[in-house]
């Protein structure tokens, strides 16, 4: 079947909202506080500024006023992977409906559970939280943007340079790639075999994947990567009859397919990666099959599976830190 990108991510994202009947949607431009973490959904630059203005007791610093003054992007952020300069520190967080924590009631997700844990430790109390995570979004729609929307990549550079101008430490971290996966079985190119879309999918990824860690080192960020997980361990895709209700052109072949295609993704993630001095976390954990640790859509973690999660990501952080 061939469907337009921008009807593949309708698709998936209703996919989604169907069997859950609940979660949140990356078009939601929610705020909330806890302790001194500013954290915001930010999917546009509005949002961007209320995460400045509306979530911060305090009168956030004037970037452009600070611009002359503040240390450059080499002096704020420590060589990546070697960890943060000390002080506040503002994360930034890109990726899929994973990233923007769909599946949780409290709309937290493992964003909000890192975040939280950064601002226990001593001196990093003032943590501002860029949440730019889109359900239904891969790797390109990432970078260049869906439906008019504008790429995640573009925000998270110029909020990142913005950061270090003002003095802060920018962590960033990408987990994107599964829908990369889902859209080279349901929505592939019908003019090349599955062997030829999977190949070009990977190498899209790395296209994508490149750009974003490099764009995001040379803004002044440490950036953190998380490789993508085995699609097939979740409740929904281990069980074909209820995959197929909703995407009844996947096959339990493709499923294997797309499990072999997750370690190509992971390779890729863990080599550019390696190119730039980031560092990366392992994703794959006996969560992703535990119902009890998944949302109804057998798909997205509960508010339980991302805490878990967030372990995984903190393991990696807190050496940052």
């Amino acid at each position: 079947m061939q469907t337009s990108r921008g009807t593949a991510v309708a698709a998936i994202a209703a996919m989604m909202a169907l069997v859950s009947g609940c979660g949140s949607s990356s078009s939601d431009q929610s705020t909330a506080s806890t302790g001194g973490v500013r954290a915001t959904t930010a999917d546009s630059p509005a949002a961007t500024d209320q995460s400045a203005s509306e979530t911060d007791p305090t009168p956030a610093s004037d970037a452009s006023e600070s611009v002359v003054t503040q240390p450059a992007a080499t002096d704020v952020a420590v060589a990546n992977g070697a960890g943060l300069a000390a002080g506040p520190v503002t994360y930034i967080a890109l990726g899929d409906s994973l990233t923007a924590g769909d599946g949780d009631d409290t709309y937290q997700g493992y964003v909000g559970v890192i975040a939280a844990a950064i601002g226990t430790v001593a001196g990093r109390e003032d943590v501002s939280v860029l949440n730019y995570g889109a359900s239904g979004w891969d790797s390109t729609m990432m970078v260049d943007g869906q439906d008019g929307a504008p790429g995640q990549l573009g925000q998270a550079v110029d909020e990142t340079g913005a950061a270090v101008a003002a003095g802060r430490a920018v962590l960033a971290t990408v987990l994107i790639g599964s829908n990369d996966m889902w859209y080279v079985y349901e929505y592939g190119p019908p003019e090349g075999t599955p062997a030829e879309n999977e190949d070009a999918a990977v190498e899209t990824y790395r296209a994508n994947l490149d750009r974003t860690v490099q764009a995001l080192t040379d803004a002044g960020a440490v950036v953190v990567v998380g490789l993508p997980d085995d699609q097939s361990l979740r409740p929904a895709v281990a069980d074909m009859s209820r995959l197929q209700y909703f995407l009844p052109d996947v096959t339990a072949e493709e499923v294997q397919q797309m499990a072999a295609l997750a370690k190509r993704l992971d390779r890729v993630a863990q080599e550019v990666a390696a190119e730039h001095g980031a560092l990366t976390v392992e994703t794959d954990a006996p969560f992703w099959s535990d119902q009890s640790t998944m949302a109804d859509d057998g798909i997205h973690p509960n508010k339980a599976g991302y805490a878990v999660f967030a372990d995984l990501w903190l393991a990696t952080i807190r050496g940052l830190l």
